[in-house]
């Protein structure tokens, strides 16, 4: 892989700002030549993936000539192997407990190691792979080490933590990371953010391994590779050396950069690179149901500024446009008209009477517009595709307006519609219709599933009832057994009993 072959091992060679490099550089200077006790031993940095957190410290590792000891998360234990190390006697121990157990061995005897050779002063414990943890329990436990590791570590010790989306903020997992990073700091470890890496330094990076691979690709697709990767080098570089795979295939502008305005949900064009914006139907549903806004009002200019009512006045949502993300989440505008009709009350005040109304009226016009498509004896599908992307840009649109006083957020569940088990129901009463009048009716042809229903099939019912009753009388009649009573009791059943038969 270029991105293991190309790997950076001087400073001059990393993308990342020299304001950067040169605050940990100054950081691990000042460590590696004080007294132990004298200074805290921990550097946070911090930053979004791929932006040379790792890279940097490995490359200054080498400018002062210390020695890198990273902490690798074991491999995971697979179930067989679990299996046979319960039969021999030895215990599970999670990758948690692991972490737990080197950082109190590091803290109390250092790095003890015999490819570590000399004097600990020029070493540095690098955490670049944290344990995975889940639910509050394991994160206090991974908190509480870290903590300890701050507070009582004797060597220079970088953690390299990643910072997630802000979309992704109301995450159980996003929250308890942002939680750390503030714990780690406010227990004494200094911090340093990274940045996403410039447009115009993945641009340099990538020129240059295009001259050491020997191949030829376009200034244009270098600058198209940079920008789609959102400032993650290491993306970048992945995308170029699969572009050279294939190199005359035609790149394509990405969504955000396409000069047209004009957004589908079934758009098939795509970048033979870049990051995946793809998201799941259910995140793009929790985007619309919570309803995330700022807390003030956008300032516009006075050219674009015009006067609103106040019902109509919304503050700025803390996300992309509802078109962008309905084409992210490739949603089918039936499914998520579905979703929001089923579960949108869940997330409106319960004395919002006239939010419920509004959003209902919304939901309505999009249930309009969906039901203009069925029937039709011939189909156009760029027409489809239209009323299709309007009816969810309706839905969407129509639940953000109409929700002006949301709910606090808090977790909840979505629920499977329920109107997709009556359709489904409804579905199998006219197929078990169309299926008696082929049999039993085929004289009548012409019938439609309305006298069906609420003619003919209650007359069979009724017919067939009693003639399985004058069918088993005369079963009982040949019968010289003498059980009557059994025909008595049938002749006296009530009308639920056959409604169930």
């Amino acid at each position: 892989m270029w991105v293991d072959k190309h790997k950076p091992h001087f400073l001059k060679e990393l993308a990342v700002h020299k304001k950067k490099v040169e605050e940990v550089k100054i950081w691990f200077e000042e460590r590696l030549h004080a007294a132990m006790d004298d200074h805290n031993n921990v550097l946070l940095v911090a930053g979004p993936s791929g932006v040379g957190k790792t890279a940097t410290i490995y490359a200054i590792a080498s400018h002062l000539g210390a020695t890198i000891w990273e902490w690798n998360t074991p491999a995971p234990t697979v179930w067989s192997e679990h299996l046979y190390n319960a039969n021999s006697g030895l215990q599970y121990m999670s990758k948690l407990d692991e972490f737990e157990g080197f950082v109190e061995r590091v803290r109390k005897y250092g790095l003890t190691s015999p490819t570590l050779k000399g004097s600990q002063a020029s070493v540095i414990l690098l955490v670049d792979d944290l344990p995975v943890v889940n639910g509050r329990v394991a994160y206090g436990k991974l908190q509480k080490c870290l903590k300890l590791l701050v507070q009582l570590v004797r060597i220079p010790t970088a953690v390299v933590i990643t910072n997630y989306d802000k979309d992704d903020s109301a995450d159980f997992s996003t929250r308890c990371w942002e939680e750390l990073l503030v714990s780690l700091h406010n227990a004494g470890a200094c911090k340093v953010n990274f940045n996403p890496v410039t447009i115009n330094s993945i641009k340099k990076t990538l020129t240059t391994i295009c001259r050491k691979e020997q191949r030829e690709v376009s200034a244009d697709t270098i600058e198209l590779i940079a920008k789609s990767s959102g400032g993650d080098i290491r993306h970048a570089i992945t995308s170029l050396q699969y572009l050279c795979l294939n190199p005359h295939r035609r790149p394509i502008l990405p969504l955000k950069e396409r000069p047209d305005s004009s957004i589908c949900l079934d758009d098939a064009f795509s970048l033979p690179f870049g990051k995946d914006e793809t998201l799941s139907l259910f995140h793009a549903l929790g985007k619309f149901l919570h309803n995330k806004r700022e807390n003030e009002l956008a300032t516009a200019s006075d050219r674009d500024a015009f006067i609103l009512k106040e019902k109509f006045v919304r503050f700025p949502l803390k996300m992309d446009a509802p078109e962008v993300v309905l084409c992210q989440a490739h949603g089918q505008a039936r499914t998520l008209s579905d979703f929001l009709h089923e579960n949108v009350l869940d997330f409106l005040n319960e004395e919002a009477i006239d939010d419920a109304w509004l959003v209902a009226s919304y939901l309505s016009d999009a249930e309009f517009l969906l039901s203009s498509l069925n029937g039709l004896l011939t189909r156009d599908f760029g027409a489809e595709n239209i009323v299709q992307s309007a009816a969810a840009s309706v839905a969407a649109r129509g639940v953000l307006f109409g929700n002006a006083h949301p709910v606090p957020s808090r977790w909840h569940a979505i629920r499977r519609p329920k109107l997709w088990e009556v359709e489904q129901s409804l579905r199998r009463n006219k197929c078990q219709m169309l299926s008696q009048r082929g049999d039993v009716c085929n004289s009548l042809t012409l019938s439609n599933q309305i006298v069906m229903a609420t003619e003919y099939r209650p007359a069979l019912k009724w017919l067939g009832c009693r003639a399985s009753e004058s069918f088993q009388a005369d079963d009982m009649v040949e019968d010289d057994s003498g059980s009557t009573c059994f025909h008595e009791k049938k002749l006296d059943m009530s009308d639920d009993e056959i409604e169930d038969w």
